[in-house]
């Protein structure tokens, strides 16, 4: 007889502590796990600030799936779809799209949440997300990036504009990068770019409530305890100001382009730096599974983690709506690591009882705490009700993360870093992968009345419109003229471009034009 084959999708934290428990039934024969991810990798986002910033280096928060999950197989691809009726997986390679399937007799639906980029216009193209590796280092080279453009820079409103760095949303992640990144500018103006003053930088943490940290101001608590900590707000709040952090409460980002963000109060705020923490979204495949979902597209289960109706499908992490059981009737479990790890062991407990003929018991973790570091080894955080503030907060906080850590060879890795760092600076390399010559193609939106390009501000890409309309003026003539879709400006010394509606387009580097239309001529032709 065949062993049951439990399928886990996703490589996150509630498929690392799944894989963990049922350990022992795999090497005994009971069943076989079969995790799939799209990355081989599992990305610790606990320490996400501290990357960005330079305290710890970037390898040091991925730990490599093929020393966490086994026993269990692990397959890295793309899964493009779910056939429940018939309990098939279909997934892809990703080096050429190559698609295979596989059965499940459980499945486990742990996918994750990324970024919501329809938050508002613009965060796709122009907005650094947080939520993936990819996106983590691309906004830790782009601040160093910065402070070596400003220090090229004489233009005073340029140089500022440089210098402006605005995180949307003030939650945990948002208020912890802040923090993170106004230390990290009083450290590089006191070290490596002793040229550019502090006063010069500006740090912007916009929120739309009433405070930061919403989490730990109001509410019951992680563990239950307590009607909410507005005096380790406050602190929190006192702190940030002491780093030079401008925090806008009540406020909202209303759109983004390449040179500026906009809020919903109409203040435009030159930058070229705008990271969004503004929320998640369950992965796009969540949707297409016939299940119930709940208003935010999570997979609605019942207290054992199982969902209704598919007696073999459970689901876990960001992408499951769980009844909390602090308050079954009207909460969710909170989305972030905590939970879904303390969900995942369930989940496996949960399978190995229905394997052997047993009822699933409820998911009754209730937490331990909440915490955020807010920048300079300070950090607010409760645990069990008992309030933490300052460097204690911060260590209690970095060490119970440094547990949940997937591997022993990362654990040790963060731990040298931290001793490190002190004594040797941040590391302010700049990383990229890009090849520069590569065909650079990409996609840019400006809001109207942006002055696009000035006078005598030629520089290397020709600008197609996709959509919207351009005034081009002469600066010679004061002739002008409008510009469409099809359209495309950028190449002339005497031209002033400004946007007259939303505008998107297209941008190409100069000199790689006429050699991509030397390859795409053929297939303009089929």
């Amino acid at each position: 007889m065949s062993k049951p084959h439990f399928v886990i999708l996703g490589g996150g934290y509630a498929a690392v502590t799944s894989t963990q428990t049922l350990r022992k039934a795999i090497l005994k024969g009971d069943l076989d796990v079969t995790v799939i991810t799209r990355e081989n990798y599992h990305n610790f986002h606990g320490f996400a600030a501290e990357m960005i910033t330079g305290r710890i280096l970037p390898s040091q928060i991925l730990s490599p799936v093929r020393r966490i999950f086994p026993p269990a197989n692990v397959l890295v691809a793309e899964i493009t779809a779910v056939d429940v009726p018939t309990q098939t997986i279909t997934f892809k390679r990703q080096i050429d799209g190559i698609r295979s399937q596989l059965h499940y007799d459980h499945l486990l639906v742990a996918l994750g949440a990324s970024d919501n980029l329809e938050a508002y216009p613009g965060l796709r193209e122009h907005g650094f997300r947080l939520h993936t590796y990819d996106g983590c280092l691309r906004l830790r080279s782009q601040l160093i990036t910065m402070f070596e453009l400003a220090s090229l820079t004489t233009n005073t409103a340029e140089r500022r504009r440089l210098l402006t760095f605005v995180i949307a949303g003030g939650g945990y992640a948002g208020t912890e990068i802040a923090g993170e990144i106004a230390d990290l500018c009083r450290l590089l103006t006191e070290r490596e770019y002793k040229h550019i003053r502090r006063e010069e930088c500006r740090v912007l943490l916009i929120t739309p409530g009433a405070t930061i940290l919403p989490e730990l101001y109001s509410g019951i608590g992680a563990a239950g305890y307590g009607d909410g900590y507005p005096q380790l707000v406050a602190y929190a709040m006192r702190h940030m100001a002491k780093l030079g952090v401008e925090v806008r409460i009540n406020s909202r980002v209303a759109w983004v382009t390449p040179l500026e963000v906009g809020l919903v109060d109409g203040e435009r705020i030159p930058t070229r730096t705008v990271v969004s923490a503004v929320g998640k979204k369950p992965a796009a495949l969540v949707a297409t599974l016939p299940m119930s979902h709940d208003e935010r597209g999570r997979i609605h289960t019942d207290s054992t983690l199982r969902v209704p109706s598919q007696p073999n499908i459970w689901a876990a992490g960001d992408c499951a709506a769980i009844p909390n059981p602090n308050n079954p009737a009207e909460h969710i479990c909170p989305a972030n690591a905590a939970w879904a790890v303390e969900e995942g062991k369930v989940v496996a407990q949960n399978v190995l009882r229905v394997v052997r003929g047993e009822e699933p018991r409820p998911f009754t973790y209730k937490g331990l705490g909440q915490g955020a570091s807010i920048g300079r080894r300070t950090g607010v955080g409760e645990f069990r009700g008992w309030q933490m503030r300052g460097l204690f907060s911060w260590l209690m906080w970095r060490m119970l993360l440094v547990m949940n850590v997937p591997t022993w060879d990362r654990r040790l890795r963060l731990l040298a870093d931290w001793l490190i760092w002190p004594l040797v600076g941040r590391d302010i390399v700049e990383m990229s992968v890009d090849d520069a010559d590569d065909y650079e193609i990409s996609h840019h939106v400006f809001q109207a009345e942006v002055c696009i390009i000035e006078e005598n501000q030629v520089g290397d890409y020709y600008y197609l419109i996709e959509e919207g309309q351009a005034e081009v003026r002469d600066t010679e003539t004061g002739a002008t003229r409008l510009l469409g879709p099809n359209d495309y400006f950028g190449q002339h010394p005497h031209e002033m471009v400004t946007a007259k509606t939303q505008l998107r387009v297209v941008t190409i580097r100069a000199d790689q034009l006429h050699q991509l239309q030397a390859i795409a001529r053929p297939l303009l032709e089929v």
